[in-house]
């Protein structure tokens, strides 16, 4: 309930501030043709989808006449295309069956009509360099004649222009080439320009391939254009095809995964019965396999949930990472906006270049998980090793692997296997058909937890490089703790030289190869993510981002000294000194948008002093608020901190994390025409973004998560003969 109230209350500041800004799928290929699908190809695709055209062809069309220019422009392409026959050389099937569509037509036969209404028929406005026009998916997939034996497939024809003296293909843009490109298009007037890249939807007989209609569609536009001295070049991948024909077939694979997650639902059902009518009178006579069906008891795993911790000594983690991974899913949603069909562009790229809306691009909040790992790491470590027990290094990376594993690996398994399933639309293929495919790929990347090293652009999930960097940071840690207790004053050396070292590394990297300190979310790199620079170079390696995790270990070191010493901070201390978290806080968040501000001339200190001080200063609040309201507390503030809606989203962010966006890729990859955005359209996508995710998440947990935990414990304890891992572990 809190929480909603500040939701609204952070909308309304918004809104205030922002004046300015007013039937299962009928997949297009077999799942063999998914496992077949090449990695150039899938780049070929990107790439002529996303690379704009740096050449301005207004010239040729305007005549100084920018009133008449979109108009001109979109009356050529209608007229070319108002007459499209799809016709072969060498397929007789298509050009037969585009006869008889014409023939249908021209009698008003309702199928042809169908079909030819599915199709698009002129360019809407014309912005940002790109026309979207994606016709009517739903109407084109429906249309059939039995009596001929043509059924309805549907298309995207991907057109880009160019002058015809302008014939080489062009240069790879860097990274600051395409912001480049990105702010002047974003300040252009689009009454007087034409699309560089235009996207047109077909509706054809589906005995029509790819290439037939590839080579109809040039045939169509190219002599209109040519005559204007502008050359088209026309593509239409397999991933912009679909047909009937061609939906993609449940296998055994798909069927046997379906069949695991309804035992798992079976399971749930049964472990609830058992509790509520099985004898429980005498616990310690129940059997391993009672204990096990016992384990996915909804009723016990809805109390474990929903249940206040055990001790409020670290309470504050309930808000924090609360906060974090509400932060993340906005960014997520945001960012991936930006590269969806729009009708207004211009709408995101205000988001992205107003200085006041740099709490929706900022990415400091994943820091919050990386500093509460890394502080939890040290008390745990070192609580142990003061109490006389071994430290079994080991032990405790395998006993972290495997509870992260079961719903890691789940998720996984639908990203490879079932997301293709779950929906359609005239981008479903080319938005979701890659991820599957890099999660079959390279799934074995992510259980190594080497994935934001190996083939990290073609990641499968790509924001699964989070559970890399931790792990990769959780086996640091785990050393680093144990020589700081051992061996104190060489363990702080080393410390200070490895958190050096974790500032000057990324600092020279994005000195010496021109990067972002912030990912540099425009449109033509969000397309294609995981190949862009900067995510490639700085924001996915672990050497890169340890600086935060350091300082959760050195707050923890702290807040144990200070535990020891039984220091108190006094009312006055705690409010002075929030108040000034507070301040930085935000201020790590705002600080952002100076980069984004449109025409601000590249500078490598601007992004080095952000990358660096920015997640330094941010890593200081958080780790002030763990160990103050550790050892004291804020009052109602703290109150606030410690309700149950945290303790709930907290106990869910490591499944709210992987699962979040299989909700958002769905919502974006169903998109039917382009969309309308404006902050009230946001504000709902994030709210449903949250909702939906949530459900996930605890049916992940109760099904997946919470079972696997309790019967991973059980049988640590019958095999190992180890004493069980605290509940602080569990933080």
């Amino acid at each position: 309930m809190w929480f909603e109230y500040i939701w609204i209350a952070l909308t309304a500041i918004a809104v205030i501030s922002n004046n300015s800004v007013s039937h299962a799928q009928s997949q297009n290929t077999s799942e063999s043709q998914i496992t077949n699908l090449r990695n150039d190809e899938v780049q070929k695709v990107q790439k002529l989808h996303d690379i704009s055209n740096t050449k301005h062809i207004t010239q040729i069309i305007n005549n100084g006449n920018k009133i008449n220019t979109e108009t001109l422009f979109g009356d050529i392409i209608a007229n070319s295309m108002n007459n499209f026959l799809p016709f072969s050389n060498v397929n007789a099937n298509c050009t037969r069956d585009g006869q008889q569509y014409m023939n249908g037509l021209n009698n008003q036969t309702l199928w042809a009509v169908k079909m030819y209404a599915s199709s698009s028929k002129y360019p809407g406005p014309i912005s940002s360099g790109n026309v979207n026009e994606l016709g009517y998916f739903d109407q084109c997939m429906r249309v059939s004649s039995k009596r001929l034996g043509i059924y309805g497939a549907y298309a995207i024809a991907n057109v880009r222009f160019h002058l015809s003296g302008d014939n080489k293909p062009p240069e790879p843009l860097s990274q600051l080439d395409i912001i480049k490109a990105d702010w002047e298009r974003s300040k252009g007037d689009a009454s007087a320009s034409v699309p560089e890249n235009l996207l047109w939807a077909l509706c054809f007989p589906d005995s029509c391939t790819n290439e037939d209609i590839r080579i109809s569609v040039d045939r169509a536009l190219t002599p209109a254009f040519q005559a204007r001295n502008i050359s088209v070049n026309v593509a239409v991948p397999p991933l912009m095809y679909t047909s009937k024909s061609t939906t993609l077939k449940y296998t055994n694979t798909v069927l046997v995964i379906y069949g695991i997650f309804i035992v798992g639902i079976g399971l749930m059902v049964a472990g609830t019965f058992y509790e509520l009518f099985a004898d429980h009178s005498k616990p310690e006579k129940s059997t391993f396999v009672g204990k096990c069906l016992r384990s996915y008891s909804m009723i016990t795993n809805m109390r474990n949930l929903l249940e206040d911790p055990k001790t409020k000594d670290f309470a504050v983690t309930n808000g924090l990472k609360t906060m974090g991974i509400i932060s993340v899913i906005i960014g997520h949603r945001v960012a991936l906006n930006l590269g969806v069909p729009s009708f207004d562009p211009e709408h995101s790229e205000h988001i992205f270049t107003d200085f006041w809306w740099s709490f929706l691009k900022s990415p400091v909040a994943v820091e919050i998980f990386f500093i509460v790992s890394g502080f939890f790491t040290y008390v745990l470590i070192e609580e142990r090793l003061r109490s006389g027990k071994s430290l079994k290094f080991m032990f405790l990376i395998i006993y972290r692997i495997i509870r992260i594993f079961p719903t890691y690996i789940t998720v996984i398994v639908i990203f490879a296997f079932v997301l293709p399933f779950m929906g359609d639309g005239p981008l479903w293929k080319l938005i979701v058909y890659p991820e599957a495919e890099f999660c079959r790929k390279n799934w074995w990347t992510n259980l190594l937890f080497i994935n934001n090293y190996v083939h990290s652009n073609e990641m499968c999930m790509v924001h699964a490089w989070y559970l890399a960097c931790d792990m990769h940071f959780f086996i640091i840690g785990i050393f680093l703790t144990y020589i700081i207790w051992r061996w104190n004053k060489a363990g702080v050396c080393i410390y200070g030289v490895l958190f050096a070292l974790s500032i000057y590394i990324p600092a020279k990297s994005i000195y010496d190869n021109k990067q972002w300190g912030v990912m540099p979310y425009f449109h033509g790199n969000i397309k294609n993510l995981r190949t862009t620079e900067h995510f490639q170079k700085i924001y996915i390696k672990s050497h890169h981002r340890i600086t935060t995790y350091l300082v959760g270990l050195a707050a923890a070191f702290i807040y144990l000294q200070i535990k020891q010493s039984k220091i108190k901070f006094s009312v006055k201390n705690r409010t002075i000194g929030f108040m000034i978290c507070l301040l930085l806080h935000i201020i790590c968040y705002i600080v952002t948008g100076y980069l984004y501000l449109p025409g601000l001339t590249y500078n490598p200190w601007n992004h080095i002093i952000y990358f660096t001080f920015q997640r330094i200063i941010y890593s200081l609040t958080i780790s002030y608020l763990l160990v103050v309201s550790s050892l004291s507390n804020f009052g109602f503030i703290s109150s606030f901190i410690e309700c149950k809606l945290f303790t709930v989203i907290s106990r869910l962010s490591y499944v709210l994390y992987l699962t979040h966006f299989i909700v958002q890729l769905q919502s974006i990859g169903e998109i039917r025409q382009p969309k309308f955005g404006n902050f009230w359209t946001l504000y709902w996508e994030i709210n449903a973004d949250l909702m939906t995710a949530l459900s996930y998440s605890i049916l992940f947990n109760l099904i997946v998560e919470a079972p696997c935990r309790k019967i991973f414990k059980e049988l640590m304890s019958i095999f190992l003969k180890a004493e069980k891992p605290s509940d602080s572990t569990d933080s």
